[in-house]
């Protein structure tokens, strides 16, 4: 059995289950892959970036150094769980194990309304924020926003059903390229400087008392919600190589590696845009990084686009993989439709559970549409944050549990103590901070908490009537771990 930076995992579990997905599929490239392409490097900085702008300002970069020192810690916690549980039901089996299988359910409920619906969402805001404005400014060309969605998740769909060999190659591609292109803006930016010059000030922490900085803890706050998707690398752990291994690695490096990203190319795009127009960066000016993307890489400034269009293709094929094997999981343990837990047999996918994906993003687009897609996309964001939250915070009480009885020869009270109790005492500061502390009454911040409250209702509603029904059979199969044909690792 083989150790890793997270530690030797305790022996095998004895309830195991073969698996009908494709064994040995991916290897720790695409692990690691599936987390940094569903955190969406490119994409996650047009969600964030102009957010944490305007409450960071000159060390926006500390925002996300701490953020991601935080979910380092999560991420740590959450690799405790898949080195001994691993499972298409990622972190549904894992909570449902440590703790009870309905405290599974909410996890299974919490990644049903996040990943399966991101393909539409991320693709429509992109298209709808900034492919149609940008096209038509510069090029004279109108190309409506919807059209990006509808091509992005049917292109999408085509591969899924293709098999996981193929999707993760393309996410290596895919998420190689997005970063390669972010990473050589911020060169860019470091070495074409705008008013100010070149500078360290955004790494200076000297600087937390500048003008700019409004509220540091704000911008940390938001992110947290810049690396979410780090998480959905445990759902793929049937079809990894040694996942005892890979996936903890997958889930602590894909935060790691986009740390240190976030870190270097926010230092590089403040400084390039100009730190001394930092204070001026909010809502009501152009994109600061297209305005630097368009000063100095000229015609070719078309290339960040090409990132971002990159960037939500590759987060899209990343939510279609997580989503659909949490499906396949609660499938094969009866909570859901028996039918999601069945797979083709020649190209070994959930095709039942791809075919609802595909549901769900129809319906995700129907939402744009009526609510509008800023009002949608950042709504959901803010429930699935806190649902993220919630699940973090199940799952470290799982970690606890379990290492102080059925894992006690393996006991160690830095990583099952320590760390869990940080990260939930984290996450606990966050949703106060966010939400609460003041409560806020309108806008995406408020919807997205009445979201939540209505997605918890309703998890507590399908467990009464699962109880009432006698539908008692899916608690024991909840549970079960992947056993792999070459007897684990």
């Amino acid at each position: 059995m083989a150790s890793d930076v997270t530690g030797t995992p305790p022996p095998a579990d004895p309830g195991m289950v073969r698996t009908e997905l494709r064994e040995n599929a991916v290897g720790l490239p695409g692990m690691l892959m599936q987390g940094i392409a569903t955190i969406a490097p490119a994409f996650a900085i047009l969600a964030s970036f102009v957010f944490i702008c305007t409450f960071a300002g000159i060390v926006t970069p500390w925002a996300y150094l701490f953020g991601g020192a935080l979910l380092c810690v999560q991420a740590l916690s959450a690799a405790q769980l898949a080195k001994v549980f691993p499972s298409a039901g990622g972190w549904y089996t894992w909570i449902a194990r440590t703790l009870h299988p309905r405290a599974g359910f909410f996890a299974g409920t919490f990644f049903s309304v996040w990943l399966p619906p991101v393909g539409a969402l991320t693709l429509s805001l992109l298209g709808h924020d900034v492919l149609e404005p940008t096209i038509k400014e510069y090029y004279d060309v109108t190309i409506p926003w919807v059209i990006w969605p509808i091509l992005g998740v049917a292109l999408v769909t085509w591969w899924a059903y293709a098999g996981i060999a193929l999707s993760e190659k393309l996410l290596i591609i895919t998420g190689t390229v997005e970063i390669v292109i972010m990473v050589a803006l911020a060169f860019w930016g470091l070495g074409d400087p705008g008013p100010g010059g070149f500078s360290f000030a955004p790494l200076n922490p000297g600087n937390f008392g500048d003008a700019s900085v409004t509220n540091l803890f704000l911008g940390v706050v938001f992110s947290i919600f810049a690396f979410s998707g780090w998480e959905s690398t445990g759902p793929l752990a049937e079809e990894s190589k040694n996942p005892k291994r890979n996936v903890p690695i997958g889930l602590v490096g894909s935060v790691v590696i986009l740390m240190i990203y976030f870190v270097f190319v926010t230092w590089g795009y403040l400084v390039g845009f100009g730190v001394d127009n930092v204070s001026k960066i909010n809502f009501d000016i152009p994109f600061p990084v297209a305005t630097l993307a368009h000063r100095v890489w000229g015609p070719l400034w078309w290339l960040l686009l090409f990132a971002l269009l990159n960037s939500a293709i590759a987060v899209s094929i990343a939510c279609f993989n997580g989503g659909t094997r949490t499906w396949y999981a609660m499938g094969r343990s009866g909570v859901l439709p028996k039918g999601l837990g069945k797979v083709a047999p020649t190209r070994k996918t959930p095709d039942n559970a791809i075919a609802l994906e595909i549901g769900v993003n129809i319906l995700a687009l129907a939402c744009v549409l009526i609510f509008g897609v800023d009002n949608t996309f950042f709504s959901w964001a803010n429930m699935i944050t806190l649902a993220l939250i919630v699940m973090y915070f199940l799952a470290n009480i799982g970690v606890i549990k379990y290492y102080l009885t059925e894992g006690r020869a393996q006991f160690n009270p830095i990583l099952h103590i320590v760390v869990p109790v940080v990260a939930s005492v984290a996450g606990a500061v966050v949703v106060w901070k966010s939400y609460f502390s003041p409560f806020q009454h309108t806008g995406p911040v408020f919807w997205g908490l009445m979201s939540f409250i209505v997605l918890v209702l309703v998890t507590i509603v399908i467990l009464v009537v699962l109880k009432a029904r006698g539908n008692e059979e899916w608690l024991a199969k909840a549970q079960l771990v992947f056993e792999s044909s070459a007897g684990g690792h």
